[in-house]
C-alpha cells in the first residue's frame, strides 16, 4: 500500500555528479571543492507529511530529517547529498536535501532534510 500510484506525488531531484576544485582569482587551488549536480529529473513517490515513528527506527534517532519518501522498484535513483525540489518551482533553489537512504526487499525509504539557510 505504500507505493499506491494515486498517493504518489511529484518531486524533482538533482543527483551529485562530482566535484571540482575552487580556484582563487590567480588560478591557485584554495583546497575547497564545489559539488556539481546533474539537471533536475522528475520522480514520483509517496511523501510523508512529517517524520513518523516507523522511519525513526529505520534511520536512527540521531538523524535529523523533515520528510520521508517511499519508493518502490528495483533501484533507487536518490543518494545522499542529492538536491530535492518538493512543493516548489524548479526556478527556485532546492528546498530539501537527501540525508539517508534505507533499502528493503520491497522498496526504499529516503530521509529528506529541509534546507533552511538561504544565503
Amino acid at each position: 500500500m505504500r507505493s499506491l500510484f494515486r498517493n504518489q506525488r511529484e518531486l524533482y531531484y538533482a543527483a551529485v555528479v562530482g566535484t571540482e576544485p575552487i580556484l582563487d582569482e590567480y588560478g591557485n587551488d584554495t583546497l575547497e571543492v564545489r559539488t556539481i549536480y546533474a539537471s533536475p529529473t522528475l520522480l514520483r513517490g509517496n511523501v510523508s507529511a512529517n517524520m513518523g515513528q516507523d522511519a525513526v527506527d529505520t534511520f536512527g534517532s540521531l538523524t535529523e530529517y523533515s520528510r520521508v519518501v517511499s519508493l518502490s522498484g528495483p533501484t533507487c535513483p536518490l543518494s545522499e547529498g542529492d538536491k530535492v525540489w518538493f512543493g516548489t518551482a524548479l526556478s527556485e533553489e532546492n528546498n530539501y536535501t537527501v540525508v539517508r537512504v534505507a533499502d528493503s526487499k520491497n522498496g526504499y525509504l529516503v530521509a529528506l532534510r529541509a534546507v533552511s539557510d538561504r544565503a
